[in-house]
């Protein structure tokens, strides 16, 4: 089947685990070398966080590349690394690679930018692992504040419903991921009072195991230290359009790449919108690029017509140029 128009999309925070791109790391050079500059730039063996064995066990381990510090720059430079197989088998295969628009939720929207020609990787790597820094220290400042998945196995959530009670409880909206799924944050006395509230009309919550209430007006601090970060480093205008987190629009201009990547620190996303823009746009195609197929699993959900394809290993990989050629 020959595909018109292919999404890539790019996981976040919550797809890491212990191994992620280890055989691609095995297998290829440039793999290598993406860890290496990676690591360069942190200060730290960034490959040892994702999947070297830690000599007290991989529980330890575990909870070490949980901590966001760790954890975004890590998915970052795994999903890149998947990124750069793909195009290079892909090349060496003579197969054509040409995806229209890209997207990444939360934290992969970094990854969607660097691919799209935004920055560099250097720069992309100092900008996740400030922005990491950033959100770790000021989520500390809300050591009882956090988020809470809120899911309807039944249907559809109302979204309006949602957001009423959200201001009566005083919580705050953060991610609208599908139909049935989506993401409130503030804090824990607050969220317990909602969870009662959804429970006794049959919605499952589950807290989430994040450090602090992301993509709510409570990190808004730490979007504000890091706008010195996105105005001192070179970003480019994008050679593909990325569909933002925050407005669905497709950007590619300097500034409004600057004001979506200070936005969705602290503004409520709308994941679910972003994959119909791109749908709408003509997407035939999504390649999950990254560890784990959370994303696919969502578009699933939103679109089920819309075939699917990934890119964490050598298993994915093989299926997906399989799938391309």
């Amino acid at each position: 089947m020959k595909f018109k128009k292919i999404a890539l999309v790019f996981p976040g925070q919550g797809s890491q685990y212990i191994g992620m791109g280890k055989d691609l790391y095995d297998e290829y050079k440039l793999v290598r070398d993406i860890y290496d500059q990676a690591s360069s730039v942190l200060g730290y063996d960034i490959a040892g966080k994702c999947f070297k064995p830690h000599k007290l066990g991989k529980m330890i381990h575990g909870l070490d590349l949980n901590r966001t510090i760790f954890t975004q720059p890590a998915v970052l430079t795994t999903s890149y690394a998947c990124f750069k197989v793909i195009e290079e088998e892909c090349r060496k295969a003579e197969i054509d690679f040409d995806f229209s628009f890209s997207a990444g939720h939360s934290l992969g929207e970094y990854t969607a930018l660097l691919v799209s020609g935004a920055f560099d990787f250097e720069t992309c790597v100092k900008l996740v692992n400030k922005r990491a820094t950033y959100i770790t220290e000021f989520s500390k400042a809300y050591p009882d504040a956090g988020l809470m998945a809120v899911v309807d196995k039944k249907g559809k959530l109302d979204y309006e419903t949602i957001q009423t009670l959200c201001e009566k409880y005083q919580v705050y909206m953060t991610i609208f991921n599908t139909k049935s799924q989506i993401v409130v944050g503030g804090f824990k006395k607050n969220l317990g009072e909602f969870h009662k509230k959804l429970k006794k009309d049959g919605k499952i919550a589950t807290m989430l195991k994040v450090e602090g209430p992301f993509h709510s007006p409570l990190m808004k601090p730490a979007a504000e230290k890091f706008k010195k970060e996105l105005r001192n480093s070179t970003i480019h205008i994008a050679s593909k359009p990325v569909i933002a987190n925050v407005t669905s629009e497709a950007i590619v201009d300097p500034e409004h790449i600057r004001k979506e990547l200070y936005d969705q620190i602290f503004t409520f996303i709308d994941w679910k919108r972003a994959v119909e823009k791109m749908i709408d746009n003509g997407a035939d195609l999504f390649i999950e690029v990254g560890p784990k197929t959370v994303l696919s699993n969502m578009i699933r959900t939103i679109d089920s017509s819309i075939p699917r394809l990934n890119v964490e290993d050598m298993v994915s990989l093989r299926n997906t140029l399989k799938e391309l050629a």
